[in-house]
């Protein structure tokens, strides 16, 4: 028992004959908005979170956008609609081409086909070139101009 009372003194006075040290006890902020660092990239994730949310929010909108307008497409009256326009177009094409390279009673050197919405398609040979330029003018002013061979001048 003594060795065991002898022991544990000689513990505690060591204990006591070293100080204890310590350092001062500051308070520091963790969010880098009130302590100043990492204030930059901190804002920077904010926004790289804000900016996220806002395009998934607007995308959100294109695609139910696109969603409304293809199941309006897809009914039974914008699908006759559709293939009745195209039909008119390939009738028209297929006029303008008789104009152009029909025989010599029915050929036509020029000629103009005005659309409902405002387009215009103009078709000309000129002279000695031996082409037929096709020009088509949209509603919105865009031209597009389109020149083939109306002869074989091989």
């Amino acid at each position: 028992m003594f060795k065991i009372f002898l022991t544990l003194s000689v513990i505690i006075i060591l204990a006591c004959a070293f100080s204890a040290k310590g350092s001062e006890l500051t308070f520091g902020f963790s969010n880098p908005s009130f302590s100043g660092n990492g204030q930059s990239s901190h804002y920077l994730t904010i926004e790289n979170i804000e900016k996220t949310r806002r395009d998934a929010v607007e995308a959100k909108k294109v695609s139910t956008a696109k969603a409304l307008k293809d199941e309006l497409n897809a009914t039974a009256f914008a699908k006759f609609k559709a293939n009745l326009e195209a039909r008119f177009y390939t009738a028209l094409a297929k006029q303008i081409t008789d104009n152009v390279f029909g025989s010599d009673g029915n050929q036509q050197d020029s000629g103009t086909f005005t659309g409902t919405n405002g387009e215009t398609v103009v078709w000309t040979t000129p002279a000695g070139t031996g082409n037929v330029v096709v020009t088509v003018t949209e509603s919105d002013g865009t031209v597009t101009t389109y020149t083939m061979p109306k002869e074989d001048n091989s």
